[in-house]
């Protein structure tokens, strides 16, 4: 009897270290998968850094068009930290302070702020990914009874190369698939290709200053400014250049010299309950041209649709305009290295062709598109 209830205690006990060795395994397997989980999220991000005494998190994110995807993606695997102040970076340079509880709120970063954050954070390019982005480019207009619209298609494989804070150089491949617009010939070239530097002088004052070869086959020098405060509804900005035309044929590189001087000045109101952005914009556009437009721009979610009037010495022409994201996002994704869409397309159509009304050229972000997606009421509306 004695040695049947011995046994059957060693059995009773060795089910009971099974069954902790389980539990044992089973929690740490829930850890390890929300490890996991967690690490998976935080890949999206770079040059990450978790302030514990401030509960405060800096970060850059290239994934999204949305920033409030980038701020809620990252609050949940930081919860537990006690992080409630989130501070996106565009090219290592600090946007705003934002915070998801108990209200949705945005601070500005005065001057101070930001030059004690630089020297606490020095710039490590290494804290990027090797980023590339695939981009379509679609130009169109209307053409003649033979050939009713005129339009060019390419795709453009992009990539940036962080120099320091707030230096970038962008740079890719562009690669022709249709084009019944102009004599461009079909040969693979080089995507634009330019050095951008992000400036904030202080909470409500931006610059982009960029050189390079850009968009619309225009090369020189650009210059914007922006006065946003992004809590507040008004802002306004200027922007200048002056640039050449540039040609890649099929063998070797041709230019002009420059000749086109842009001088542009704009003053825009948001309506914040709506988000509607009316903005009045005028001066100089490129080949001499003169003259003002008006843009009425609704943010909805991922997306931005906008309708535009101008008049210029060359005519008068409307059409619209919007912003998309490109799924899917991410493609392949490494610690390193990723491979992906690119996080917006931007597309304008204008119902009458004309001479050249009010031309001008893209250079990656136009400043005033950048910090729209960074304003209070965007965000807000979308958190509510």
């Amino acid at each position: 009897m004695g040695r049947r209830a011995k046994g059957n205690g060693h059995k009773a006990g060795g089910r009971g270290r099974r069954a902790w060795l389980m539990g044992v395994g089973l929690f740490f397997g829930v850890v390890s998968e929300g490890l996991a989980q967690v690490q998976s999220v935080l890949t999206n991000y770079e040059n990450l850094t978790v302030d514990s005494v401030q509960h405060r998190v800096y970060y850059e994110q290239r994934l999204y068009r949305n920033p409030l995807i980038g701020i809620l993606e990252l609050a949940e695997p930081l919860a537990a930290q006690g992080i409630g102040e989130f501070v996106p970076l565009y090219q290592g340079v600090p946007i705003a302070r934002y915070r998801i509880a108990p209200t949705f709120g945005v601070n500005t970063l005065s001057r101070q702020e930001r030059t004690d954050w630089a020297k606490r954070h020095p710039f490590d390019s290494r804290r990027y990914k090797f980023d590339f982005r695939i981009q379509p480019e679609f130009i169109a207009q209307f053409g003649f009874r033979e050939q009713t619209v005129e339009s060019k298609t390419n795709v453009l494989l992009q990539s940036q190369l962080y120099l320091s804070r707030g230096l970038v150089l962008n740079w890719g491949v562009l690669v022709p698939l249709v084009n019944h617009l102009d004599d461009q010939a079909l040969n693979v070239r080089p995507a634009p290709t330019f050095l951008n530097q992000f400036l904030a002088l202080d909470g409500v004052n931006f610059m982009s200053l960029s050189a390079g070869l850009f968009y619309n086959d225009q090369y020189g020098l650009n210059v914007q400014y922006r006065h946003a405060d992004l809590t507040k509804n008004w802002s306004f900005g200027l922007e200048s250049s002056y640039t050449g035309f540039y040609f890649f044929p099929r063998n070797g590189f041709y230019y002009q010299s420059p000749e086109h001087v842009m001088v542009l000045a704009d003053v825009a109101y948001r309506f914040p309950w709506r988000d509607v952005t009316l903005k009045l914009s005028g001066g100089q556009y490129l080949y001499q041209d003169r003259g003002f437009r008006i843009d009425l721009i609704r943010q909805l979610g991922n997306v931005e649709v906008g309708f535009y009037a101008m008049r210029t010495g060359n005519g008068g022409t409307g059409g619209f305009n919007f912003a998309i994201p490109i799924p899917p996002g991410r493609i392949l994704q490494g610690q390193r290295l990723r491979l992906r869409t690119t996080e917006e397309f931007r597309w304008e159509y204008a119902y009458s062709r004309g001479y050249k009304i009010g031309s001008r050229y893209r250079v990656g972000n136009q400043l005033d598109a950048l910090l729209r997606q960074y304003h209070q009421s965007y965000l807000q509306n979308q958190y509510r």
